[in-house]
């Protein structure tokens, strides 16, 4: 057999072993769909890892199903008479499925973003990691010095968690703003949009003519990453400490009220870790964010998520008012009111822990409680639960249009100076 057949053979051997690999971690996962109102004992389940809650609906939840907990789940549901659908009976085939559809059907000619060639994000594509990392190198050499890309730590298997500054063009002692995006890896259109307002701060200058402007477009690379081999929706950073699972939510890890409305079982989606700031991630974004305060000039953070459509204040472990609520309150309506210029989009404004659930050790009560800055929210991206993680890729372009409207607007209403933004 000739040289150039061998290859051939060889190369399609790998092509179809990585298909047949692909989203394998899901295999006979299911998501299911559950009444909104339910026994308090089985709030207990989503939390202790059995259930993985996908959405928050008034009128149904989504589920998500692990195949090692599945008997386990009908049966308690069973005891508790509680009835359920099964929307997906496996989750790897359900992926595998939808990869194939999107080959047959997507005609259109795709953006590139290659190692020799990366000059803009991706807006009709989620980028992988690796392309995220080419972007990210072009721009620190475009459009340097104003804007800068910084390594900030490495994650638990040695990936870089990036850090771009785009520096005040105006004023020497210009406010700090910090964006924090990706912590929850599945929630893919979070580090799209965010790398989407890198592009448009960089070339728009006089956005931050009165600001300098902080974006961890990536801070859980390893998650990442397995999101787009083995498991879609893996929520955890990559950390084992020795136990039958693997991953801390890395957004219950902060060292703020840490273990209020999160797990100490590791197999949850939202485990704690076993003691606050014990993933290198957190502990690199802790690090950089202590810096800013630090300054004196930390005006603004936003951890970005999805999704809810949703702009939450502290707190998000008691309904206590947080300091600077009004003031917080008043600033994500001028938010959401100028986002919903764009497209209509709505996005409701509220506490965290009345808009979703209990919770600690994040970063936006973290940010609040320790570094006592004054303007501090969890938004929550597009859409309210019809594609939820799996928001199509046509969504990143008016996402982000509003979302630039929205922080174009609260940037703003905080600068002591008065000029347009464009």
């Amino acid at each position: 057999m000739a040289v150039t057949q061998l290859l051939s053979c060889a190369l399609l051997v790998i092509a179809v072993g990585a298909a047949a690999g692909f989203q394998e971690g899901l295999r006979g996962h299911q998501i299911w769909e559950l009444p909104s109102s339910i026994p308090a004992a089985l709030e207990d389940l989503l939390r202790d890892g059995l259930l993985d809650s996908l959405s928050h609906s008034k009128s149904h939840r989504k589920v998500h199903v692990p195949v090692e907990g599945l008997d386990n789940a009908r049966r308690i549901l069973k005891e508790r008479d509680v009835e359920f659908k099964v929307l997906v009976d496996d989750l790897a085939e359900h992926f595998q499925g939808e990869r194939r559809r999107r080959r047959e059907v997507d005609t259109r000619a795709a953006e590139s973003c290659t190692e020799n060639s990366c000059p803009a994000p991706l807006s009709n594509a989620y980028m992988t990691f690796t392309q995220m990392e080419y972007y990210l190198r072009e721009i620190n050499t475009t459009y340097a010095p104003r804007v800068s890309v910084k390594s900030i730590g490495k994650s638990v298997e040695g990936r870089d968690i990036w850090m771009v500054h785009v520096r005040s063009g105006g004023c020497a002692q210009g406010k700090s703003v910090y964006l924090e995006c990706g912590i929850h890896p599945r929630e893919w259109i979070a580090p799209a949009v965010c790398l989407q307002i890198v592009s448009r701060l960089a070339v728009h200058c006089s956005v931050t003519r009165a600001f300098n402007v902080y974006i961890v477009p990536m801070a859980n690379p390893d998650g990442y990453v397995y999101t787009w081999t083995t498991n879609r929706l893996w929520r955890k950073n990559r950390g084992n400490a020795g136990g039958q699972c693997v991953g801390v939510d890395l957004n219950r890890n902060w060292g703020f009220k840490f273990g209020v409305g999160a797990s100490s079982n590791p197999c949850s989606e939202v485990y704690m870790g076993p003691s606050a700031f014990s993933e290198p991630e957190t502990q690199a974004l802790r690090d950089v964010m202590t810096s800013l305060s630090e300054a004196g000039n930390l005006e603004l953070v936003i951890a970005v998520h999805s999704y809810g459509q949703m702009l939450l204040y502290p707190w998000g472990w008691t309904t206590e008012e947080a300091p600077d609520t009004p003031e917080m309150a008043a600033l994500g309506e001028i938010f959401a009111n100028t986002a919903h210029l764009r497209h209509n989009t709505v996005y409701t404004v509220t506490s965290s822990s009345s808009g979703l659930y209990f919770a600690s050790g994040a970063t936006d009560d973290w940010a609040k409680g320790v570094l006592n800055t004054k303007f501090v929210y969890t938004l929550e991206l597009r859409d309210t639960g019809e594609f939820g993680f799996k928001l199509e890729k046509s969504q990143i372009l008016p996402t982000t249009q509003e979302v630039w409207e929205g922080f174009k607007a609260m940037l703003l209403a905080i600068t002591g100076q008065k000029y347009t933004l464009l």
